[in-house]
């Protein structure tokens, strides 16, 4: 199966002045003439100013969300793989989702959707929560190490499948659309959520020739390809159906690499 938000301070002051000279005691001597009174002069008002605007600091608030959200991945990190001696503490969050990918098929049908388009990794873990919905048998999973082509690169891919009392996963390499081999061959695991709608939480650790996997915060184990046919490469997620329609739902995703 295959591929599966970013005073006005006004004042207004008059100053008036009003006088009148007083007139002289008749005499002989002509009357003076009036002279003109003074008139007001008004003070020229203060222009008004604006209080400048902050500007928003658009770095800073990615930095400090970037920092929150890896904080987030490290809690997450510490619950399920606190004493597993996979060195998490050196990596660093290098993908996080910000909306949910959904891949919805009709009939015998497959697909995949990419992840991160300019983001490759060798070592790292792979998280996402995935909802299956479907009226047959289904798989939903992850590629990892890909080639650019994630319909015919070579690339692993791991999957589990949704299909009533068989609760089964497997980690296998596939090319041009078709399967390889397997390094771990087909396993079954109670841990898995069979009930249609359900929600299942993977978590895979990916180090050098050796895979860890969660389901559910439950360890599967340690699975090794010594062949290492795929060093690094791209993500993706897929899904696969026989018939009806279906849809794989993938949230809360992130990928952490490591050191």
């Amino acid at each position: 199966m295959h591929r599966f938000l970013y005073f006005a301070l006004l004042t207004l002051i008059l100053l008036s002045a009003c006088g009148q000279i007083p007139l002289a005691a008749p005499t002989s001597t002509p009357l003076p003439s009036n002279t003109p009174q003074p008139t007001a002069s008004q003070t020229p008002s203060p222009t008004s100013t604006s209080t400048p605007t902050a500007t928003p600091d658009i770095t800073a608030t990615a930095a400090a969300n970037a920092t929150l959200a890896a904080d987030e991945v490290i809690s997450d990190l510490d619950k399920v793989l606190g004493d597993s001696g996979i060195p998490y503490q050196d990596g660093h969050l290098a993908w996080q989702q910000d909306k949910p990918l959904n891949i919805k098929m009709t009939g015998p049908d497959q697909g995949f959707v990419g992840i991160a388009e300019d983001l490759t990794a060798g070592d790292f873990i792979l998280k996402s929560d995935v909802t299956w919905d479907a009226t047959g048998l289904m798989v939903c999973g992850a590629i990892f190490r890909s080639e650019p082509d994630l319909d015919k690169g070579k690339q692993y891919q791991f999957m589990f499948l949704r299909f009533s009392g068989l609760p089964a996963w497997a980690i296998e390499v596939h090319e041009f659309g078709q399967f390889r081999n397997s390094p771990t061959k087909t396993k079954f695991s109670d841990a898995l959520d069979l009930g249609n709608g359900a929600t299942n939480e993977f978590v895979l650790a990916v180090e050098d020739d050796h895979f860890t996997l969660y389901l559910n915060k439950v360890r599967q184990g340690t699975y090794y390809d010594y062949s290492k046919q795929r060093a690094e490469g791209s993500f993706g997620f897929l899904g696969a159906q026989q018939s009806g329609d279906g849809n794989c739902k993938f949230e809360n995703s992130w990928v952490w690499v490591l050191e």
